[in-house]
């Protein structure tokens, strides 16, 4: 269940704390010796994720399929770094700094999940942030919330006319139709997006709000 204290800021910044702890860890990017310590900063980072899922009300099989969604965001920009390491210690690097931004993006969604939205433009306000910048804040969370929910139904709907279950069950037989079958969901759901966007608009200059 979302997280139902007071306290919101002081979630929100120990997870920042953990999360910022994992991100500035060493990972021997230069040749350097690996630290054993920063093992033990990015196995707290992974731990406090899968409390934060926990108190969340999700199970640990649900925790850490929500990590694995990270792994290809992570390996995009940690992979590449890896090339700028002594040729005998890629491979090594390549592996602490994958384990550095994983830890590090585990934390922020494991305390992301657990405040939600409102709990963590709660947050944001308590630890004093600027107001423009929190109600900014405010409507992308919203937004984004809004999407999810629309790609939930689509899928759900998805779902609902396949014989087969399973978003990606048939990528590897039929490959090129599971991705066009992809690219037409995601085109559905960027027309849905500025259509919500634009009844947001209207309905601001409704009440009487500025654009």
């Amino acid at each position: 269940m979302p997280y139902t204290g007071r306290r919101h800021g002081a979630v929100l910044a120990s997870g920042l704390v953990v999360a910022a702890v994992a991100a500035l860890a060493p990972a021997g990017l230069q040749g350097d010796r690996l630290p054993v310590w920063a093992w033990g900063f990015w196995t707290l980072a992974f731990a406090t994720a899968l409390w934060a899922f926990h108190n969340a009300g999700l199970l640990v099989a649900e925790a850490l399929r929500r990590i694995g969604w990270l792994m290809p965001v992570v390996a995009m920009f940690a992979l590449p770094a890896a090339l700028l390491a002594p040729t005998r210690s890629r491979a090594l690097v390549a592996l602490t700094l994958s384990v550095r931004a994983l830890a590090a993006a585990a934390a922020c969604a494991g305390i992301a999940t657990w405040l939600g939205p409102s709990g963590i433009v709660s947050g944001a306000r308590q630890l004093g942030a600027p107001p423009r910048l929190v109600d900014v804040l405010e409507a992308t969370l919203a937004s984004l919330a809004t999407v999810l929910r629309q790609v939930r139904a689509m899928l759900r709907a998805r779902e609902a006319r396949r014989t087969t279950f399973g978003a990606w069950s048939d990528i590897l037989t039929e490959p090129a139709d599971t991705v066009r079958g992809f690219g037409r969901l995601v085109a559905a759901l960027l027309l849905r997006s500025l259509e919500r966007a634009e009844a947001l608009e209207r309905a601001r200059r409704a009440r009487g709000l500025e654009p």
